[in-house]
């Protein structure tokens, strides 16, 4: 593993590779299948008569095309290298393939994709439903939220049938939150979704995003017809409860001040915001830095980090190492209930590792792409979700951008040192090494910020300096925060010493969670004129493609790589441009 950072944190999982570029020599054209794929899916996804053809009919064309640029790479390999004729036949291949493939993954997305009913102008009805659960949020203290596909309905609405509905059932009806794959027979009021039916337009954007065509409530009865979970999400759910009672009993006998920082703690690592205070949660919404309290890239990364750091301190193999801190971060992700962004990090994590194993260290981007290629082919939907392209646009940058510049960065500390590692004191080796692994840390969270800020423009429309400047000053100690609270669940499930030893941990990890917790409470009290709003939201998509750009032509081009000043100079200088360009 490189030193990436010189701590290896997140960016030592995606730096594990080497020095060179992340995007070098495949023989496998990902990206002529990753770019038609994506494209295919926000065709079919905004243009609503594309799901009027028949996926049939889209494989057939795309089968042609498939056949055309055969016939072409077929004649290209067998004429004269460099004739007129192997020329002609290399720009047909170039554009059939693609050109195919757009067509094939049209037809998968008419295929996959749940149908939406077009139910804006649906006045609310009584109906008996049944519902799968397909995704289960906390909800309110009334209501079960989520979001279930419709097996059946009555009253009239037999085309709902197949359609995502959002549904709000009464927590007195149910025993508990219904688990995915659980089946509910329930009578209630069906709507369609629309800003004045919902009196939310952003809540109506985010259900079209995700596909829903109806909103189910007022239910009067609700019954669970089957469960989803197995036996063994529900010890999974049992050691959370586990974990979090003993973070409580560890924080609590020291007084408020501890308590708070050990709620925020058990929020961190285990994604219980309820553990939250109001005025905690209205800081952190103020500041942006809510996503600290959402199990995503940042933790899976930060722990990850942590393990490999771990086993090879132990000597471990590095593919043993590897497979370790795979299957143990799955087992956390599991614990914690497999929230969707987890997944997708976990999922990453794992391709990630393949690309540095199969492309021997110096791939780890191409890792990242078959996990974007994956993800997608199994659930098309993804494609039109922000938070899906978020954590992509979020690993690829500290690729592309993070890692190189915590490598820089850790080049100019030691360059700056005037004596060897012999010669200074143990005192002044720790310090520098702390100096390192911030400066690393910060470099990472950069890299993330500028990625983050244009998906934060497209999905809310505004953008905030303070939430700028609290992600860039802020993350870098959750980082450490993380590490002491893993260290804490660890030594939790310790039957003797377990009391004893996540006391020690939690001592470490409640002064940065501490300073996070006063910091954001200080950014909170900023006035709001520094905050930006855009009058056309769907500017972030072009923002976000425009900051990958220099991302990866910063990494694969050499004018960019040999001048560090126009590497890491032009990302930051593009995003000012954007947000002086279209925000007011």
């Amino acid at each position: 593993m490189t030193r990436a950072c010189g701590n290896e944190d997140a960016c030592s999982v995606a730096a594990e590779s080497g020095n060179g570029p992340p995007f070098g020599g495949a023989g496998f054209p990902l990206l002529w299948l990753l770019v038609p794929q994506i494209a295919a899916f926000a065709f079919c996804g905004n243009a609503a008569w594309a799901a009027e053809i028949p996926p049939a009919r889209w494989a057939l064309a795309g089968t042609f095309f498939l056949f055309a640029a055969a016939a072409a790479s077929a004649v290209e390999c067998a004429a004269e290298k460099g004739c007129a004729r192997a020329r002609a036949a290399a720009e047909i291949w170039k554009f059939c393939f693609p050109v195919a493939a757009f067509f094939l993954f049209a037809a998968w997305w008419n295929f996959r994709a749940p149908p939406v009913a077009d139910t804006a102008e649906m006045p609310p009805r009584e109906a008996e439903i049944v519902l799968r659960v397909e995704r289960s949020f906390s909800g309110s203290e009334k209501n079960f939220n989520g979001i279930a596909r419709v097996e059946s309905v009555s009253g009239g609405n037999g085309a709902l049938a197949g359609t995502r509905v959002w549904y709000a059932l009464p927590r007195e009806r149910l025993e508990g939150a219904p688990e995915e794959g659980a089946r509910i027979r329930a009578a209630g009021v069906l709507q369609g979704v629309s800003a004045e039916n919902l009196s939310s337009e952003g809540f109506a954007d985010f259900l079209r995003r995700e596909r829903v065509g109806s909103v189910f409530s007022r239910a009067g009865t609700a019954e669970l017809l089957s469960r989803g979970e197995s036996a063994f999400a529900r010890r999974c759910a049992e050691a959370k409860a586990f974990l979090l009672a003993r973070i409580s009993e560890i924080s609590e006998p020291f007084g408020e001040t501890s308590a708070r920082t050990g709620r925020v703690l058990g929020a961190m690592m285990l994604g219980e915001q309820s553990l939250l205070s109001p005025e905690q949660k209205r800081n952190y919404l103020l500041t942006g830095t809510m996503h600290i309290f959402s199990v995503s890239g940042l933790h899976i990364s930060i722990l990850a980090a942590g393990l490999l750091r771990l086993f090879r301190l132990l000597r471990f193999p590095r593919v043993p190492a590897w497979l370790l801190a795979i299957a143990g971060l799955r087992l956390y992700v599991e614990i914690i209930g497999a929230p969707p962004p987890a997944e997708r990090a976990w999922t990453m994590l794992v391709f990630l590792f393949l690309g540095t194993l199969f492309g021997r260290g110096r791939l780890p981007f191409h890792g990242l792409l078959f996990s974007a290629f994956f993800s997608l082919t199994v659930s098309p939907t993804l494609a039109e979700n922000v938070g899906f392209r978020l954590s992509y646009f979020a690993v690829a940058a500290i690729l592309l951008y993070g890692v190189p510049a915590a490598e820089r960065t850790e080049r100019l500390f030691r360059a700056a040192r005037r004596l060897p590692d012999e010669m200074t004191t143990r005192g002044e080796r720790l310090r520098a090494r702390l100096r390192r692994m911030l400066a690393g840390n910060f470099c990472v969270s950069a890299a993330a910020t500028l990625a983050g800020t244009t998906c934060i423009v497209e999905l809310f429309g505004v953008c905030s300096l303070v939430s700028l400047l609290a992600n860039l000053v802020l993350i870098p100690l959750v980082a450490v925060a993380s590490w002491a609270g893993a260290a804490v669940l660890c030594a939790a499930c310790l039957p003797a010493v377990g009391a004893a030893a996540g006391t020690l941990f939690y001592a470490a990890a409640a002064i940065p969670l501490w300073i996070v917790d006063e910091g954001t409470a200080l950014f909170a009290r900023a006035p709001g004129i520094w905050s930006f709003s855009f009058p056309y939201a769907g500017l972030g998509a072009f923002g976000g493609l425009l900051m990958l750009a220099l991302f990866f032509f910063g990494a694969v081009w050499r004018p960019f790589r040999e001048r560090p000043w126009l590497r890491f100079g032009l990302p930051p200088f593009a995003l000012c441009v954007f947000l002086l360009l279209f925000a007011h």
